[in-house]
């Protein structure tokens, strides 16, 4: 369950350093998740603590009486030994002077027992205006006679302001709307009392309730509201990203939807001159995919952004082959156009050894090396993910021969996974396919050999090791107390990317 909604963020300013990018990503907040943390925030609270033992009187010319300690008696109806002089309520059991009723009433004789909820409600009035129903269960007994619960509601209107580039919350007039009271008894001592003490209670009640009901929990209902809505407004980043060169989620605009509070959040990288840059056609608002069902909350971003913040993270490095593989082996004879010796499948030890070791101690060195200096790509598919990575291998000959390399582009099934606030890109390496670019044109015959060869490779020896890599390149998420995206489950649109939180 969450309560409060994070740590507030220091604003100000994004700044404007060179090389900066920005990115658009939505936050999606349930509706009904939001209604049971404000169910639960204002229990933990105790907001309607203060009106259980509470008397009610209807003294219309003293106003409505709110007590903290009891016995309340008017100095009329007590006696200086017990308090409440117990024979007004011997008759009005039997009946014998029903008048006194209003007496023993005004005196303090319907008292608020207990206090249950409030039961909350949302409800979207517009995209800026949201109106909060807070449903009290109260249980009243009068003083041996009746014993009841009533049912009353209270209503907040809470509208958001922009203000530059900041959304404050501001509440509209807090209230308790006419024309609803629902009374049910509970228990009756004398059903000849029963009718004229309800309508005798319920006058009270209707002049009573709003006044007591809005003394009490307005106040402190305006009060847990803004704290929780404020502290949702504002998202930020763990310790151990939150320097001025790190990434910064700023939430600029909040709007209520029917099934949620959406939060437009700019997301700052610290992407330098010479690093992929946002499309500025892609920054144009798309109709985002219904929140999931059972979510409580998620956080979308286009392919393109993920995309673009991927290529901020990624540093490029080369592979050294080790020369002792015998996939190595091959490619290294292949690429340097000669026939590959034949090899028995089952071949003994030492002739093995001895094969792989005639190019380990070739002159000059000969060696291979994997180079990746572009960052991998996401592609939606449907609801599938592929990643695409383009590299190229190098024959590495003595100084004084040229190199050869070989273009290669690899598609693997993206798996990502959200742990300890971060999103993590993996290459599957069972399902990778390659395809060659360019190669040496002596090849052209040994074409599908030479993509046997380096698919083998870079199945073996790259990808692990480049699952490594980019497990260290991590997309840091915000931060919400509260909410946890260590169970998220990334979910693919045709074009958005989604987080989304499941329900506890």
């Amino acid at each position: 369950m969450l309560l409060f909604w994070g740590s507030l963020l220091c604003w100000g300013l994004l700044p404007q350093a060179q090389g900066e990018a920005q990115h658009l990503l939505f936050l999606r907040i349930s509706k009904d998740q939001l209604e049971t943390d404000i169910s639960d925030l204002l229990s933990e609270h105790h907001i309607l603590g203060r009106m259980a033992r509470i008397p009610v009187t209807g003294a219309t010319s003293e106003g409505i009486a709110i007590l903290d300690h009891l016995p309340f008696v008017r100095k009329g109806l007590s006696k200086k030994s017990s308090g409440l002089d117990l024979s007004l309520v011997g008759d009005l059991l039997s009946g014998k002077s029903l008048p006194l009723l209003g007496q023993l009433l005004r005196a303090g004789g319907l008292v608020i027992e207990d206090a249950k909820g409030p039961e909350v409600t949302l409800q979207v009035l517009s995209d800026s205006l949201l109106q909060v129903t807070l449903r009290s269960k109260l249980y009243l007994s009068l003083q041996g006679i009746l014993r009841l619960k009533v049912i009353k509601n209270i209503r907040i209107g809470v509208r958001l302001e922009q203000t530059g580039n900041r959304t404050k919350v501001a509440f509209e007039e807090c209230h308790t709307p006419p024309g609803y009271l629902s009374i049910k008894v509970l228990e009756q001592m004398n059903p000849l009392l029963v009718n004229e003490a309800l309508e005798m209670v319920t006058g009270v009640l209707d002049q009573a309730l709003p006044f007591l009901l809005q003394k009490i929990v307005c106040p402190v209902a305006t009060t847990l509201l803004n704290s929780l809505l404020e502290d949702l407004l504002h998202i930020n980043l763990s310790p151990a990203t939150s320097g001025p060169e790190d990434f910064q989620y700023h939430v600029t605009t909040t709007e209520f939807t029917e099934e949620a509070i959406l939060m437009k959040v700019l997301l700052v990288t610290p992407c330098g001159p010479g690093q992929r840059a946002p499309r500025s056609d892609h920054l144009a608002p798309q109709p985002l995919p219904k929140l999931a069902q059972g979510s409580m909350a998620d956080l979308a971003f286009w392919v393109e952004a993920y995309n673009d913040i991927l290529s901020c993270l990624y540093t490029s490095k080369e592979v050294r082959v080790d020369p002792q593989d015998s996939t190595a082996a091959d490619l290294i004879q292949l690429l340097s156009l000669r026939e590959l010796e034949p090899r028995p499948e089952a071949c003994p030890p030492l002739l093995c050894f001895n094969f792989i070791l005639a190019f380990k101690q070739s002159p000059g060195r000969t060696g291979l090396t994997i180079s990746t200096p572009d960052p991998p790509t996401v592609r939606l598919d449907g609801h599938e993910a592929t990643a695409i990575q383009q590299g190229s291998l190098v024959l590495l000959r003595p100084s004084n021969t040229s190199s050869v390399s070989v273009s290669w582009k690899l598609l693997s099934k993206a798996m990502f996974s959200s742990r300890n606030q971060k999103l993590k890109l993996q290459f599957t390496p069972n399902s990778t396919m390659v395809t060659l670019s360019t190669y040496p044109a002596g090849l052209a015959k040994q074409e599908e050999r030479l993509k046997a060869f380096v698919s083998e490779l870079l199945r073996r020896m790259f990808l692990p090791r480049h699952n490594e890599l980019l497990s260290e390149h991590h997309l840091p998420l915000p931060r919400i107390k509260g909410l946890s995206f260590d169970k998220a489950r990334v979910e693919l649109s045709e074009e958005y990317m989604l987080l989304t939180i499941p329900e506890e």
